[in-house]
């Protein structure tokens, strides 16, 4: 549930995924993961680390940096915490390339390239993942690169949905939908699953206002809107074949929603896709007359 001061309208609460900015929250997380690799009581790291950033990232004068390693640490986190958003994600992408070389096992002539650290890159990626994901980044490393995982269209889309929604006066939909984004971002751990089901309600609140049955399925609001709005044969078909398999007994509910794997990818698709279903269904049906606004 919303904070208290977020509900009353004190404080706005955060976007659902981070495309365009990073919040305090996540910014603090990446730091506190490089806290976490590099800190070291043998003192390590953190030289390695800095110099390699000041030549390769930064592209400053390396024999400026601070002797001691505490110091070492501290330009390295006034650095990272001056930097934009998007050279913070830069600087992380920088980090997971270089990770490898700034923890190799010294020679007399050189580096080898086997890291004596207890993380390696795979790992390292896997953990900054697991942080971006919890603090609802809308980027992921894919193939060892940070890649956008949503698209401004698909935030777009959730929120023209909900908006849509109170002008229709289906404040029940509004409400599956706000609570679908509430649940999807929730703190410390999202709750994916009923993120689900409250995506697939704002479909069958729609569905139920337009036929006025309180048991209505998507079938009987399509052909009550067919005779009087150009809906598609195959996409009227598609749309069907989509809710039901949300809805019916082999469907989401009872098939998706009991597997241990159901995460973001499936709770972010259901979202946008049923917040689109809902406005297509708000402006056709606004289109043929069966609805008003509350």
């Amino acid at each position: 549930m919303a904070r208290f001061s977020e509900r009353i309208g004190v404080v706005k609460a955060d976007r659902v995924l981070q495309a365009d900015s990073m919040s305090d929250a996540l910014r603090n997380s990446l730091w506190n993961v490089l806290l976490e690799l590099y800190e070291d009581k043998n003192d390590r790291y953190w030289k390695p680390v800095a110099n390699r950033i000041a030549q390769f990232f930064r592209k400053v004068p390396a024999d400026e940096l601070p002797y001691q390693n505490h110091k070492l640490r501290l330009w390295v986190k006034d650095y990272f915490f001056g930097l934009p958003w998007h050279e913070v994600y830069d600087l992380v992408e920088f980090i997971v390339d270089n990770h490898l070389d700034m923890t190799a096992i010294p020679y007399m002539d050189g580096y080898s390239r086997t890291s004596y650290h207890r993380v390696n890159t795979d790992r390292l990626i896997a953990i900054f993942n697991y942080t971006l994901e919890r603090e609802l980044s809308g980027f992921r490393f894919i193939q060892g690169v940070l890649s956008r995982i949503t698209d401004p269209v698909e935030l777009a889309e959730i929120e023209e949905a909900a908006e849509a929604s109170a002008r229709a006066g289906l404040h029940g939909a509004q409400e599956h939908i706000r609570t679908a984004v509430e649940l999807f971002g929730k703190r410390p751990e999202p709750d994916y699953r009923n993120a689900i089901k409250e995506a697939i309600s704002a479909v069958e609140s729609v569905v139920r206002q337009m036929t006025g049955s309180a048991s209505a399925t998507l079938d009987p609001a399509l052909e009550a809107l067919a005779p009087k709005v150009d809906i598609h044969g195959a996409l009227k078909a598609g749309f069907s074949k989509l809710y039901g398999f949300t809805s019916d007994e082999d469907g989401i509910r009872h098939a998706i929603l009991d597997q241990p794997n159901v995460g973001f990818a499936e709770a972010k698709y259901m979202i946008v896709a049923c917040s689109a279903f809902v406005h297509y269904l708000i402006i056709k049906a606004e289109e043929a007359g069966l609805l008003k606004g509350g």
